[in-house]
């Protein structure tokens, strides 16, 4: 109960941190002329921790999505969106996603029947995502919900033991003592604001977004709160590139003013952890856990994106320190995106 009690307290102050932005409109960021809004978006994002030379830890993640075009959502989700408190409907264009994603989370040494008890355990997540944007110029208010299931039936090993037969890698043997079937739910709030930077020579634009968010439920359950900076041209298509959660992320949407546009960006997020399956165990079973896991963790991240027409690529490179006490050093992967806005 006091969990939730302090998560509650996380969510009035994410909101309630940006009273001026939910009131005030800001400086139009629209620098490149007129553009298509309307545009809805496929994209597929794929995170490994291959890029950081390990396999351990947060080890994999794949990530499907559609995001609709602008104010072209159900009747019954455009209803309840109106209804929550958290999105400023009435300067903000409505899109609705959806997505399936799969994580994939392993202890160090997986080399052994019988993993370590003061590592972290074995376990899949398998979900769909259903989520609400409220989006301007300036800002962007996420409403996600991941409904799916942790444990055999999530896939995990399926996924890894075949993914490592086709790479000719060692098969890890100590899914046997992953975490149990359980379904799992989580609610994430997010909002974003985006200020212009200095404009520099060359057509060079400059931002800062500010951004804070929480998510509540039985799979994690923590507040967030992060900066990232962005140089480039054509800033104005997106919020940043989509990511697999917890993350700094945009939702996905992307909407080219340019026929060529780049930029490059980097940021930092801190989270307060008040739950995390993957290393508290399951819920209302049995099942292996860590006993030491941290509170406080923080993501350090930088990378680049680049469109062509309505075709972006971005890669993001992701430096995360130790989640519990007795991890072997802080985890490092990186993030792969395609979008195609349609």
């Amino acid at each position: 109960m006091r969990a939730v009690c302090a998560l509650f307290l996380v969510l009035v102050s994410v909101w309630g941190a940006f009273p001026a932005l939910a009131q005030e409109p800001q400086p139009d960021r629209e620098k490149t002329g007129t553009r298509s809004h309307t545009r809805g978006v496929w994209s597929v994002t794929s995170e490994n921790d291959l890029f950081g030379g390990t396999d351990r830890n947060y080890t994999n993640g794949i990530r499907i999505e559609r995001v609709s075009p602008e104010d072209r959502v159900h009747p019954a989700l455009d209803w309840a969106a109106r209804n929550v408190p958290v999105l400023d409907l009435e300067r903000r264009k409505l899109r609705q996603g959806i997505a399936l994603s799969h994580a994939i989370f392993t202890p160090a040494d997986t080399s052994v029947r019988i993993p370590d008890p003061d590592d972290r355990p074995y376990a899949g997540w398998l979900y769909m995502s259903g989520t609400v944007v409220a989006s301007d110029e300036n800002i962007q208010d996420i409403l996600q919900v991941n409904l799916g299931v942790v444990g055999p039936l999530a896939l995990g090993e399926f996924v890894q033991t075949n993914w490592h037969d086709l790479i000719d890698e060692a098969k890890p043997k100590g899914w046997d003592s992953q975490l149990r079937n359980e379904p799992g739910i989580e609610v994430i709030a997010q909002r974003m604001a985006l200020y212009e930077g200095p404009h520099l020579p060359l057509g060079l634009e400059t931002d800062y977004g500010i951004h804070a968010g929480a998510a509540l439920g039985n799979v994690r359950t923590y507040g967030a709160a992060g900066v990232t900076g962005r140089i480039g041209w054509d800033l104005g298509s997106d919020f940043g590139p989509p990511r697999i959660r917890p993350a700094l992320s945009g939702a996905g949407t992307f909407s080219p003013g340019q026929l060529l546009g780049a930029y490059l960006f980097a940021g930092v997020e801190g989270r307060v952890v008040l739950r995390d399956m993957f290393l508290d165990g399951n819920a209302w079973r049995d099942s292996p856990r860590v006993s030491d896991r941290n509170k406080l963790v923080a993501d350090a991240q930088a990378g680049a994106a680049v469109h062509i027409s309505n075709v972006q690529i971005a890669f993001t490179y992701v430096h995360r320190t130790e989640e519990f006490q007795r991890q072997d050093g802080p985890q490092r992967f990186g993030a792969v995106s395609i979008s195609i806005a349609y």
